[in-house]
């Protein structure tokens, strides 16, 4: 425990629980599309200022992802039909 906060490792341990087991399997699932956001999306530096700068800034970023595969999922349709 450090500062009051307890840390949580995803290290095979026999008498892990089934909710932690899943916890650290849904965190594994989510750590590339954060990756992907940092980087393709210019998450590495906010320039808005404040927490709802911040909280802004995930969400723009989120969207934009978002709108960049319905935006090629249509160019697919587009091209090869339905």
């Amino acid at each position: 425990m450090i500062n009051n906060t307890a840390l949580h490792t995803p290290k095979p341990d026999k008498d892990i629980t089934q909710t932690k087991r899943k916890r650290h399997k849904r965190r594994a699932a989510i750590e590339p599309v954060i990756g992907h956001l940092k980087h393709d999306y210019r998450m590495s530096r906010n320039y808005l200022k404040g927490t709802v700068g911040d909280a802004i800034n995930v969400i723009l970023a989120a969207a934009t992802m978002n709108f960049k595969r319905m935006m090629n999922k249509w160019k697919v349709e587009f091209i090869f039909g339905p």
